[in-house]
Parts: structure tokens; sequence; C-alpha cells
């Protein structure tokens, strides 16, 4: 099925995707700060960067992480400000992903591959820079988090079973979401939000502003 996507199928497939990313953010293993909890939605992250796009791929990984995540933080009573740290850092990741995976040519995992590996290294540098801004020296602890390279091989699985599933290369493809104005839309919206977190995180370190739990007890 080529073609136009309807507006309703672009709306229905960002939001389903979307809520799965929040219930894998949220279904997360709760450790100390700095690295604050550990989950599985890197897999999810890899996968719809690469089959829908960068465009489709970091709408839904910001939007499902900030709900997710969102919630979580919220929930364990974390600093605020790590709701847009995790958006600042893993929107970015999943554009990369995006980008990467489909700059050359079409076909073939190794590239893919290559785009998941630079997405985590992004990931621990990004959330490294953050965590010594906010946190000082103590957070440098937040280098763990290169161990969602371990969700690497995980990734091509499912890319490689939907792909059957589906019997296509691409789901933008398949889904007909393909427009240039609902790809637009969705990357300056993607943008824009990201820009405006990696904006609070810089406010919250030299302010204090979301330093304490977004509820406190």
């Amino acid at each position: 099925m080529q073609g136009k996507g309807s507006v309703s199928l672009n709306i229905a497939t960002v939001g389903i995707m979307s809520a799965l990313m929040a219930v894998l953010s949220y279904a997360s293993i709760v450790v100390p700060p700095p690295l604050g909890s550990i989950d599985a939605s890197s897999v999810l992250i890899f996968l719809v960067a690469i089959l829908y796009g960068p465009a489709i791929g970091v709408s839904i990984t910001c939007i499902g992480q900030f709900v997710g995540k969102g919630l979580l933080i919220s929930f364990y009573g974390y600093p605020a400000v790590f709701i847009p740290g995790v958006i600042a850092v893993r929107g970015v990741e999943a554009l990369l992903i995006g980008i990467i995976s489909r700059k050359t040519f079409k076909g073939g995992y190794g590239l893919e591959v290559i785009a998941m590996i630079i997405g985590v290294l992004w990931e621990t540098v990004g959330f490294v820079i953050a965590d010594l801004y906010l946190f000082g020296v103590a957070a440098i602890a937040t280098v763990l988090t290169i161990v969602d390279l371990v969700w690497v091989p995980f990734g091509i699985a499912a890319i490689a079973y939907v792909r059957t599933a589906f019997k296509t290369e691409y789901l933008d493809e398949q889904l007909g979401i393909l427009d240039s104005k609902t790809r637009w839309g969705l990357l300056i919206g993607s943008l824009s939000f990201i820009i405006c977190c990696w904006i609070l995180i810089f406010l919250a370190g030299v302010t204090g502003f979301l330093m304490g739990p977004l509820f406190p007890v």
C-alpha cells in the first residue's frame, strides 16, 4: 500500500506507538540516582526510528518518554528536571538513529546496527553532560547507561520480525505516511520540544528550578 496516508492514520500510528513507548518506559527497574531507572524502551526507540523514519520516530519517542518517564519520575519523587532530561537526550537519540539508518542506502542491517550503537553512545554522552552540569562529579555514574547497548540485538530481532510480518522494509512506506506536510510538521514540533527541554535543563542548573520533586510528599 503506497501513497499518502490519511490524517487519521497518521494520528493513530503516532498515538498507538507513543502509548506503547509510554508503557515500556514506565515499566522500569528503579535504581538510585543519577541513573534513576532501567527499562527496555530502547528497543522500541530503535524500532520506530528505523521503521518509521526520523520524523515519526522522534515524535513517538518524545511523546512516549514524556508520559511514561514523567509518571515514573513523579511517582518515585525524583527531581522534576529528569523529565525534560529524558526528552532532551532520547529525542535526539531517536533522531540520530532515524537519520543515520537511512543516510546512504536502503537494505542490510549493518548500517542499522551502527545507527543503534551511535544512538546509545549519544544517549550515554548526553545524560553524562546533563547530569554533570546539574549534579556535579558524582553524576559520572550516568556513564553506566552505556549498558543499553545490550538492547541492540533485541532491536535487530524486533525489526526483522516486523519486516517479515508486514512484508515491507519500512512501515512509513507500507502505511503511506510519506507526505511532506505530516513529516515536517512532526519533525519541527518534536525538535521544538527537545530544544525547550534543553533550555529547561540549563535554567534548572542556573536557578535550581525543577531540581526538587514535581509533587513533594
